[in-house]
């Protein structure tokens, strides 16, 4: 008599193509969503021409609805640029705030020439919401894809990249119930400049 199949676990992870689906982060067996929306032209443009000048790492608090953000952008040349950048992080602060009840949001914006994070690993936090404007985007595993002890890629795993432009959303150890089965990420290998967002709830 043949052994019953087994049934596999559904992803842990998601893609999505329209803003109002990031709601499935809520969902309990899923770590990883991500909004693969377009890159904006323009500001993607302006954002590499200003990183091939300036390195910086801003880390700052701002409350919904601060037009400046904290004074994230403070390095950031003064030109229709950083208006138009600014709008950009201000919508996403805006609607990271909304999704999760936040009145204030931790912001990490900076550029990088060598991988932060190189090693695949969890965050001690409880939802955290990534995005790369220049370079390549964070890197990310299927929980079916994770090796324990140490923590890893499985043989044969299949890596993701988050592209250029897309927001991520990845649970934390520090999400309700989610103790031990954080999301699996690392930074992109490689030394290509990169611009990251990251915003944290406080």
């Amino acid at each position: 008599m043949p052994l019953p199949a087994t049934r596999q676990p559904p992803p842990s992870f998601v893609t999505v193509e329209q803003v109002a689906d990031l709601t499935a982060i809520f969902e309990e067996h899923l770590n990883v969503c991500v909004w693969e929306r377009p890159a904006d032209a323009v500001l993607s443009y302006w954002l590499e021409e200003v990183c091939a000048t300036h390195r910086f790492l801003q880390v700052r608090e701002t409350r919904v609805g601060d037009a400046e953000l904290g004074g994230v952008l403070a390095p950031l040349p003064d030109s229709p640029g950083r208006e138009r950048f600014r709008q950009e992080l201000a919508g996403l602060v805006e609607l990271y705030a909304d999704l999760f009840g936040a009145e204030r949001v931790g912001v990490r914006l900076g550029t990088l020439d060598a991988p932060m994070c190189p090693r695949f690993h969890v965050d001690r936090v409880g939802v955290r919401l990534l995005c790369t404007y220049t370079g390549a985007g964070t890197e990310y595993l299927d929980e079916a894809d994770v090796q324990h002890s140490p923590l890893d890629a499985r043989p044969g795993a299949v890596t993701r990249r988050m592209a250029p432009f897309a927001v991520g959303l990845l649970k934390g150890e520090a999400w309700p119930g989610n103790e031990g089965h954080g999301a699996v990420h690392r930074s992109p290998p490689g030394s290509e400049l990169r611009l990251l967002l990251s915003l944290d709830l406080l």
